[in-house]
C-alpha cells in the first residue's frame, strides 16, 4: 500500500475535467497540466492545485501516477516519458493510433513492471457488468450475434477516425464477451470530412465458433443512439445507455424459432445499481496501483482492441 498516492492529470479538456473532479473527490489529484493554459488555470483555481510543466511532472518523485487525457496523437510520447520515469499510467482511449505504438507501450509496461491501464470506460458500467454476468449464467442461451450502435452528431476529430473515437468502446466490450480475437473482418466506411479516416463505419466481426458482431459507429448522425445488444438462442439482452437507469438493461425473451416463427414474450427490465463508470474506472486504477494487480482494461486488453482496430484499418 502506497502511504501517499499523488496522481498528476495531463489534459484538462471536456473529459479531463470529469477525471479531475473524480480524482479530486477521492483525494488523489496532486497537480494538473494542459497545453491550453486557460483550461489548466481554471481547474487549478477550482481545486486549489498547482499547474506544473510536463518535465516537472515527470521528474517529480512524489508523483506516483499519471492520467493522460490529452489528444490521442500525444498518448504514445507522454506514456513513454511517464513509464521511463517509473510512473504508473492511465491513458484515456484510444490507447494509441497505431498497433506498433501499442505494442511498444505494452512491452515497456511489462519491462518496468508498471500499471498501464486504458480508459475503456463501458467495462465499468454496471449495466454492462450485469449483462456479462447474465450471458455467462445462460440467460440468453448460446450467444449468436452482438449488435453495437454508437451514433451521434458529435465532435469530428482531425487526427483520429471514428473507429478510434467510438468503435474502440464497442470492440473492447465485444472482446470482453467473446474472449477471443475475430477470425475475419469486413468493413464499409463513409468519408465526408477532411480528417484522417472515416466519419462512419459499419463493421462485421466473425469469430471462430460462429458468433458474429455488427458495429455501427457514426459521428455525423442527426440522432443519438448508444445501444449494445446480445442475441442468443433464448432471447436478447439490450443495454441502451440513453435510457434511465430503470430501463438501461432489458431482457427480451422473444425469439425466431427453427421454423422461422416469431415467438413473442413480454420484455423484462433488469434491475441494476446506479454507478458513475468513470469513478469506478479510476477506483480500479487506484486499487491496482496499491495492490500491483493488473486492471480489467490493462495494456494487454488494450493491445487486443488495438489489434482489431488495425485489422479494420487494413480493410478500409
Amino acid at each position: 500500500m502506497i502511504k501517499e498516492l499523488n496522481i498528476a492529470l495531463i489534459g484538462c479538456g471536456n473529459w479531463g475535467k470529469n477525471i479531475a473532479r473524480n480524482l479530486h473527490q477521492m483525494g488523489f489529484l496532486a497537480c494538473i497540466y494542459d497545453s491550453n493554459f486557460k483550461l489548466s488555470e481554471k481547474l487549478s483555481y477550482d481545486y486549489m492545485l498547482p499547474t506544473l510543466k510536463l518535465h516537472e511532472i515527470f521528474e517529480n518523485q512524489n508523483i506516483n501516477a499519471i492520467v493522460i487525457a490529452s489528444p490521442a496523437i500525444t498518448h504514445k510520447d507522454l506514456a513513454i516519458e511517464a513509464l521511463e520515469n517509473n510512473k504508473d499510467v492511465f491513458i484515456e482511449k484510444p490507447f494509441c493510433l497505431s498497433l506498433p505504438d501499442a505494442q511498444k507501450l505494452s512491452q515497456m509496461a511489462k519491462n518496468k513492471k508498471k500499471v498501464l491501464m486504458v480508459g475503456h470506460l463501458l467495462n465499468y458500467h454496471n449495466a454492462f457488468i450485469k449483462m456479462k454476468k447474465l450471458v455467462k449464467n445462460g440467460k440468453i442461451g448460446i450467444p449468436q450475434n452482438i449488435r453495437a450502435n454508437r451514433l451521434a452528431l458529435g465532435a469530428i476529430r482531425s487526427e483520429e477516425s471514428v473507429i478510434y473515437d467510438l468503435s474502440a468502446h464497442d470492440i473492447s466490450m465485444i472482446l470482453s464477451i467473446t474472449e477471443e480475437l475475430p477470425i475475419n473482418v469486413n468493413v464499409q466506411s463513409i468519408h465526408h470530412h477532411n480528417n484522417i479516416g472515416p466519419d462512419a463505419v459499419s463493421i462485421k466481426l466473425s469469430f471462430s465458433k460462429g458468433l458474429t458482431a455488427l458495429i455501427n459507429s457514426d459521428w455525423m448522425c442527426p440522432f443519438k443512439e448508444h445501444r449494445f445488444s446480445i442475441i442468443g438462442t433464448k432471447g436478447s439482452l439490450i443495454f441502451d445507455d440513453t435510457k434511465t437507469w430503470s430501463e438501461k438493461l432489458v431482457y427480451n425473451p422473444s425469439i425466431v424459432t427453427s421454423k422461422n416463427i416469431i415467438k413473442s414474450l413480454p420484455i423484462e427490465k433488469i434491475k441494476i445499481q446506479e454507478n458513475e463508470p468513470l469513478k469506478s474506472e479510476l477506483k480500479e486504477f487506484i486499487d491496482c496501483i496499491n495492490s500491483r494487480k493488473s486492471p480489467l482494461t490493462d495494456h494487454k486488453e488494450a493491445l487486443k482492441v488495438q489489434t482489431v482496430i488495425d485489422m479494420i484499418d487494413k480493410k478500409i
